[in-house]
């Protein structure tokens, strides 16, 4: 029967019922025809049913004689979801128009039937919604293929315009990844998986046989990705809304595809199937779902790596810091003089490389490649809407490499140049009113603050100007007096919390960008030793880390730890000194606060080790030298959202480093399984090496491109102290060692969950999270409610003053108590 071909049910409906009673007779047997016509596992599948076995079985038996092939071989392979809520009515009229399509099609004889079974006559892909789609989907899609021949000019065709006739996009805001095709059409909004469902439906809703293709991650850990493979004559595959007119077996993701790996399930590539396979399809959008069967096609995918000497760069242009994407012209020019600065050098490059960046209509993971040589230097520019952006880039050891440019690298609601507020786009009149009353509010007692009331016009004017309004508040508390003893320390180079005092060296390298200057703090070495060696190793972190004037301007901040012991960088007092350090950059030294660093060896390594995970909405990145996580203190659920790398010795075994940094790295592993998408951390461990001489010092290089997130939608908090009250966009006035708070804001929707302890928590919010102009649900610990929240002067002012960075401070601030 595997050969047998399904030819035009109008002319030969009588041998399609011979051969259909030959079938029958064949896997039935004698002792089965008195349960009916259906076979033995189909027998089994309606025990499964439970009380929907009534339906099963009246589809079964109203079943027409030339279609219950293809009807039992649904129902043997039914997922038990499905054969406990499907309904007669909804199989048969899938059953007819199936066949019915398949009869219709121009390449009718060329289908065999296991192909017909497993991918036109199904009626879903993976998990998502069973909705009645074949009959809107015949409607819209037949008119585009009258004149296609072969199941790849047909699935080209819808591939070109379908998505354009239905008015369906790609978004990352769509309402969840598994959309059924009506969900997507309704919406208007899907991403790769929603696209491919949709294609798919629309293929087999015309007798082409197709079936939804995904890998869980990519080698890279770039994420996971959907596609389409279409069948003629055999397996073919194609972007979803990402059509190429040289045909099938072409697209952004090849490259990545080729990396793929058989024998690693989270990096190999499966096909979905309708009929067990005794494999499950990686979902990671629903883990726990295992009813979806799978096949393993990663070998005809991926390609041993070619021997090259070249790196393959991706490059990224995005509007400004964590926005949207945009189609900029990128220009690569190899750097051909000597001349430390770029700007230099620029009479002496030339255009090498030329493309187009990818927009926000192109998956995510769809980026502009080039392949470079090592050992040089490039200028990567990126020019768009009149204004420009460049990097260096030099290639590593790396067979590929990812850069983002940020074209205006001033976020929508930060400083520009030297700290100061943007332009104010309000009337002359209403800003003045607007920085004096904020100015007022800034020289007023805490008690008074509490009670304070502003205008309600200016709250309403935050609904309409939040932006503008933004940056006459940050204007109006940088010059507040409040402000006079920490000027003063910033004068003399020097920083407090409490009775604890750091003092340290800043310098200039480069010029300053036009959005202020970025900010490395280096940690030194030493620790528990006398105040000359940690005097000394201070010295030596003062020009440790080599200067890259090529990458752009910043400013180099070596700070002296506070004491001479052996936690000197990592206890209770580090974690507000360092908030205060970085307070003090941004207020007095112009530094971008989306820009800020954060960097050790030795004993600064495990400082960089402990107060990154627990601040870490204060940088853009994080890195750690040889050192380790110390118990209790460096959690990785934290960096959900932030850059944090390490590098540690093969031979750096004291105080368990070595042994340490493996663990670390699993638990990111774990981490990442959970949420692929999340958790931008490496551990590098380098072969041979001990306690000293890492290959780190060119690090600022690595590290300078990265911008801070400072409003991801997606929050693990995890409290390892009771001095940390602040975390991106939650507060928590009462912290304590093993609380813990999750929280996620998405489709203006916020959800809070948080441990046991957790006796209250506050939810900060602005246009950045939500769209103010419509109710919010909250869902806090189980508990939903709806309500419409109005953006607040009063609130802006408190937490801008609670945080010093404008890019922390939120309009809108929700409270529970716990209990």
């Amino acid at each position: 029967m595997a050969s047998l071909r399904i030819g035009s049910l109008v002319h030969v409906a009588r041998a399609v019922a011979l051969m259909a009673a030959v079938f029958c007779a064949v896997r039935l047997g004698a002792a089965e025809s008195t349960t009916g016509w259906w076979s033995a596992p189909a027998a089994e599948s309606l025990q499964a049913a439970g009380t929907n076995r009534a339906q099963i079985v009246r589809a079964l038996e109203s079943a027409p004689i030339t279609q219950r092939p293809g009807l039992q071989f649904l129902i043997e392979n039914m997922p038990e979801p499905d054969l406990q809520t499907l309904t007669a009515d909804y199989l048969l009229e899938n059953l007819t128009l199936s066949y019915d399509a398949l009869a219709q099609a121009a390449w009718r004889e060329t289908i065999p039937q296991e192909i017909f079974f497993n991918d036109i006559l199904p009626y879903a892909s993976v998990n998502e919604r069973r909705d009645n789609w074949r009959r809107l989907l015949r409607d819209k899609c037949a008119p585009l293929v009258t004149d296609c021949r072969t199941p790849t000019e047909a699935a080209m065709r819808l591939n070109q315009r379908l998505f354009k006739l239905v008015n369906v996009r790609y978004s990352t805001e769509r309402k969840h990844a598994d959309q059924g095709p009506l969900e997507t059409m309704e919406s208007g909004l899907a991403t790769c998986t929603g696209l491919s469902i949709l294609l798919v439906d629309a293929c087999r809703s015309i007798g082409v046989p197709a079936r939804v293709v995904a890998t869980p991650l990519w080698a890279n850990l770039r994420g996971n990705h959907t596609w389409v493979e279409i069948w003629d004559g055999d397996w073919h595959f194609a972007g979803a809304a990402e059509p190429d007119p040289k045909g099938l077996d072409r697209g952004w993701f090849v490259g990545d595809a080729a990396q793929a790996r058989t024998d690693e399930p989270r990096h190999a590539i499966y096909a979905s199937s309708y009929k067990k396979t005794g494999l499950s399809f990686p979902l990671v959008w629903a883990r726990k779902v295992t009813y979806v069967a799978a096949l393993n096609v990663t070998e005809r995918y991926a390609k041993p790596p070619a021997a090259t000497n070249q790196c393959r760069l991706l490059v990224r242009v995005v509007e400004r810091p964590n926005g949207r994407r945009v189609a900029a012209k990128v220009l690569v020019n190899e750097i051909t003089g000597t001349n430390d600065s770029l700007a230099a050098s620029a009479g002496t490059n030339r255009i090498r490389l030329e493309g187009t960046s990818r927009d926000e209509s192109a998956d995510l993971n769809d980026l502009l490649p080039f392949e470079l040589k090592p050992a040089r230097t490039y200028e990567v520019r990126a020019e768009y809407e009149n204004r420009t952006a460049w990097q260096s880039f030099r290639p590593g050891n790396k067979p590929e490499e990812l850069i983002t440019i940020v074209i205006n690298p001033t976020p929508s609601s930060a400083v520009e140049e030297g700290g100061r507020a943007p332009a104010s786009a309000l009337p002359p009149r209403t800003a003045d009113r607007l920085r004096q009353l904020c100015t007022d509010y800034f020289k007023a007692s805490a008690n008074e603050q509490r009670l304070w009331k502003f205008p309600s016009s200016l709250d309403r004017l935050l609904q309409t100007d939040e932006e503008a309004v933004r940056g006459v508040v940050w204007q109006a508390f940088r010059e507040a007096p409040l402000h006079s003893a920490m000027r003063q320390d910033y004068e003399q180079r020097q920083v407090r919390f409490e009775k604890h005092l750091s003092t340290y060296t800043l310098r200039a390298v480069g010029t300053c960008p036009s959005n202020g200057w970025p900010l490395f703090i280096a940690m030194h070495g030493g620790g528990n030793a006398p105040k000359a060696v940690n005097d000394s190793q201070w010295r030596v972190m003062q020009r440790y880390y080599r200067d890259h004037a090529e990458v752009g301007g910043y400013l180099y901040l070596a700070l002296r730890a506070p004491n001479d012991t052996w936690n000197g960088f990592y206890d209770v007092y580090v974690y507000p000194l360092i908030e205060n350090l970085v307070r003090q950059m941004v207020l007095f030294a112009g530094v971008n606060p989306d820009k800020v660093f954060l960097m050790g060896y030795s004993h600064g390594g495990y400082g960089a080790y402990a107060i990154g995970p627990k601040i870490p909405d204060r940088f853009a990145a994080i890195h750690a030298s040889a050192a380790a996580a110390t118990d209790g203190e460096s959690t990785p659920r934290t960096l959900r959202n932030t850059v944090f790398t390490v590098m540690v010795g093969e031979k750096d075994t004291m105080y368990g480093r070595y042994e340490r940094n493996q663990k670390f790295r699993g638990l990111i592993d774990a981490l990442r399984q959970e949420h692929p998408q999340d958790y931008p951390v490496s551990v590098r461990i380098v072969e041979g090496n001990g306690h000293t001489g890492l290959p780190d010092r060119d690090k600022i290089a690595d590290m300078f491109p990265v911008a801070r997130h400072s409003v991801p939608r997606d929050l693990t908090w995890l409290m390892t102290d009771k001095v940390v009250q602040n975390f991106f966009w939650l507060h928590v006035p009462t912290p304590d060692k093993g609380r813990s708070v999750e929280a996620s804001c998405h489709d203006n929707s916020v959800a809070i969950q948080t441990s046991t302890n957790v006796a209250s928590v506050m939810v900060m919010l602005d246009s950045r999270l939500v769209d103010l102009s419509k109710p919010v649900t909250f869902r806090v610990n189980g508990r939903e409610s709806r309500k419409r929240v109005r953006p607040s002067l009063r609130v802006l002012c408190a937490s801008l003053q609670r945080r010093g960075d404008p890019q922390l401070a939120f309009t809108v601030e929700e409270s529970w108590e716990m209990r």
